[in-house]
C-alpha cells in the first residue's frame, strides 16, 4: 500500500481532532499518548492508545490514532481500515473520519468502495471542493471521462468559475479520443473571458505558441501580464515565442523577468543558459545581452552553486578568468563543506597554469576533504610545475595508497611517477614505474608514447622504441605527438622515407602546431636532401615560441 497520502491526511486531521475533542475531559493516558504520537514515539503511543480503548470503548478519537499509526507500517491495511471503521461506528457524522477511509480504499485500490463513500461526502458536504477533485482522480484512474466534467460542472455551480477548473476541464477533455485541440482551447478561451486570469491567458499563450501562431500567442501573454504583471510563465512563454522569432532584444527583455524570480529553479534557468551558451556566435554577438543576463542571475541566486559554475564558466569562455576564479572562489567560501565548489575552483586555477595558488589552495582543500584523490592529485601537478618533485611524488603515493586495488588509479598515477622522475633525470626509476604502469595495461598509449621516446632521446633499445610507439598509432592513428614520435624513431633508425610519411600525415592533423614536430621534419627532410623545404620548416619552428 502506499499510505503517504492517507499520512499526510491523518496528520493535517491533528488539529481537527484536537479541536474536536479538546473540550472533553480526556484521560491522562490518552494525554500522554498524544505526546508521544506528536514526539514520532509511535509503538509507546499505540500502547497507551490501546489501553485508552479498553478502558474507554468511546473514544472514537483514540481510534483514529490507532488507524494512523498501524498505516505508518507496511503489512497492516486490515488492522487500519479495522481502527477506521470502528471510529465511524463511534462517531458516524465525522466527516474526516469518512473521507480519511475513501482515501485509504483509493491507496489500496478499491476504488469500487471508496467512489460511493465520495460521492455520499459531496452529496453531504457540496461546498469541500477537495472532494471533488478527489473523485475526478478516481473516475480518470477508471478512464470515465464524461464522469470527471460532470464533477467540474459541479464544482463550477457550487464555488463560481475558476482558473483551476477551466484548465482541468481543458486537459480532460484533450484526453478523449475524439479530442480537437483548437475546439478545446477555443472553449478554454470562452471560459477565459469569464474568468480572466493570468493561468488561464497564459495556457491559451502556450497552445498558440506551440502551434505557430505566434501573434496570438503573444497576444494572450500580454493579456496575462496586464492581469498580473509578474506573472513569471508568462515572461517564460513569451520569451520563447521571441527567440523563435529571432527578436532577440524582446527575447532578452523578457527572459530578464524570469531571471529575475527567485522562485524558479536556478538549475533551470542555468540548464536554459548553458543550451545558449553552446552556440559561441550567439554568444559574441549578444555579449552584453549574456553579461546582463549572467548579472541578473547571480544577483537572485548568489550562493547557489550551479549557478555560480555557470557564470565561472561564462567568464572564463569569454576570456575573463579573473573574474572567473573570483566568482568560483567565492562559491567555495559560501560553501566550505561542498567537495565540489572547491575542486570547481581547484580545476579553473589548474586551466589557469596558476601553480603557486593551486598548490595552496589545494593543500587547504586536503585538510578541509582529507583523502580525496582528485584534490592530491592537482596538489602534485602544482608542485611538479613548480618542480616540487618530492613532494609531488608524496602526493601520487598517496593516491595510491588510498585504494591500492583500484587498477585505473594505479596506471595513471605511476605513468605521473614515471614522468616526475625523468624529469629529476632519473630515467631508471623513470622507466620502473612505467613498467609497472604497463603490467597493468600494457595497450595504456600515454606511457608507451612517453617511454619510446625517452628512450629516443637516450638512442637506447630502439627497436623495444618502435615496437611500443607503433602501438599507440594504431590504437591513435591521427594523434600528431604520438604519429611525431614513432617518426623520429624511424629516423633514428634510419628509415627516413617512412618517416617522412608519416610526418607527412602528422602535419594533417596538427602537427604544424608544435615546434618539435617542425623540427623532427626538418631534420629528417634533411638528411633525404630536401633541403629546400627543410628550411622552411625550420624557419616555421624557429618562429615559435616551445610546445
Amino acid at each position: 500500500m502506499d499510505s503517504s497520502r492517507f499520512l499526510r491526511t491523518i496528520v493535517v486531521g491533528v488539529f481537527l481532532l484536537f479541536a474536536s475533542f479538546g473540550l472533553n475531559a480526556q484521560s491522562a493516558k490518552y494525554i500522554d499518548a498524544l505526546k508521544y504520537y506528536q514526539q514520532g514515539e509511535l509503538q509507546e503511543a499505540a500502547k497507551l492508545f490501546r489501553e485508552e480503548v479498553r478502558e474507554n470503548p468511546a473514544n472514537d478519537a483514540a481510534c483514529y490514532y490507532l488507524a494512523s499509526i498501524s498505516a505508518a507500517g507496511s503489512g497492516h491495511e486490515a488492522e487500519t481500515e479495522n481502527w477506521l471503521k470502528q471510529a465511524i461506528s463511534l462517531s458516524p457524522d465525522n466527516f474526516w473520519y469518512k473521507y480519511t477511509l475513501a482515501l485509504f480504499y483509493l491507496n489500496t485500490e478499491r476504488q469500487e468502495l471508496a467512489v460511493p463513500m465520495l460521492e455520499k461526502l459531496t452529496a453531504d458536504y457540496p461546498k469541500k471542493s477537495d472532494l471533488y477533485f478527489d473523485l475526478i482522480n478516481v473516475y480518470l484512474s477508471d478512464n470515465d471521462i464524461q464522469k470527471a466534467l460532470a464533477t467540474l460542472d459541479k464544482i463550477d455551480a457550487i464555488k463560481g468559475k475558476s482558473d483551476a477548473v477551466g484548465l482541468t476541464r481543458a486537459e480532460l477533455q484533450l484526453k478523449s479520443a475524439d479530442a480537437n485541440p483548437d475546439s478545446v482551447y477555443a472553449a478554454l478561451a470562452d471560459y477565459y473571458e469569464e474568468c480572466r486570469t493570468p493561468r488561464i491567458a497564459t495556457a491559451l499563450g502556450d497552445f498558440y505558441a506551440n502551434t505557430y501562431r505566434d501573434s496570438i500567442a503573444l497576444r494572450y501573454y500580454d493579456e496575462a501580464l496586464a492581469i498580473s504583471p509578474d506573472y513569471t510563465p508568462a515572461w517564460l512563454g513569451k520569451s520563447g515565442v521571441y527567440q523563435v522569432l529571432r527578436q532577440y532584444d524582446s527575447f532578452f527583455g523578457s527572459f530578464s523577468h524570469v531571471l529575475r524570480d527567485p522562485y524558479i529553479l536556478p538549475a533551470a534557468k542555468a540548464g536554459q543558459i548553458e543550451q545558449m551558451l553552446s552556440n559561441p556566435q550567439f554568444v559574441r554577438t549578444f555579449s552584453e545581452d549574456f553579461d546582463r543576463m549572467m548579472t541578473d542571475l547571480h544577483e537572485t541566486h548568489p550562493t547557489d552553486t550551479t549557478v555560480n559554475a555557470l557564470i565561472g564558466s561564462y567568464y572564463y569562455r569569454t576570456s575573463r578568468p579573473e573574474q572567473a576564479l573570483e566568482v568560483m572562489r567565492q562559491n567555495m567560501l559560501q560553501h566550505p563543506q561542498s567537495s565540489d565548489a572547491t575542486l570547481s575552483y581547484l580545476i579553473l586555477l589548474y586551466y589557469q597554469q596558476a601553480w603557486q595558488t593551486l598548490a595552496t589552495e589545494a593543500a587547504d582543500a586536503i585538510v578541509r576533504f582529507p583523502g580525496n584523490p582528485d584534490m592530491l592529485q592537482l596538489r602534485a601537478i602544482a608542485n611538479m610545475q613548480q618542480k616540487e618533485y618530492a613532494a609531488a611524488l608524496d602526493d601520487y603515493n598517496a593516491i595510491v595508497n588510498l585504494n591500492p586495488k583500484d587498477t585505473t588509479v594505479a596506471k595513471v598515477t605511476y605513468s605521473s611517477i614515471g614522468d616526475i622522475y625523468h624529469l629529476m633525470g632519473d630515467s631508471k626509476k623513470a622507466y620502473k614505474y612505467y613498467e609497472k604502469a604497463l603490467k597493468i595495461d600494457p595497450e595504456y598509449n600515454p606511457v608507451l608514447n612517453n617511454y619510446a621516446y625517452y628512450l629516443s632521446l637516450e638512442g637506447k633499445n630502439l627497436k623495444k622504441a618502435k615496437e611500443m610507439s607503433r602501438k599507440t598509432i594504431t590504437a591513435e592513428p591521427d594523434n600528431p605527438t604520438y604519429l611525431d614520435t614513432y617518426a623520429w624513431i624511424l629516423h633514428l633508425l634510419g628509415e627516413d622515407i617512412e618517416a617522412k610519411a608519416i610526418f607527412k600525415h602528422a602535419m594533417l592533423y596538427g602537427g604544424k602546431e608544435s615546434k618539435t614536430i617542425l623540427t623532427h621534419y626538418a631534420r629528417v627532410l634533411e638528411t633525404l636532401g630536401e633541403t629546400d623545404l627543410a628550411n622552411i620548416y625550420y624557419n616555421q619552428a624557429s618562429a615559435m615560441t616551445e610546445d
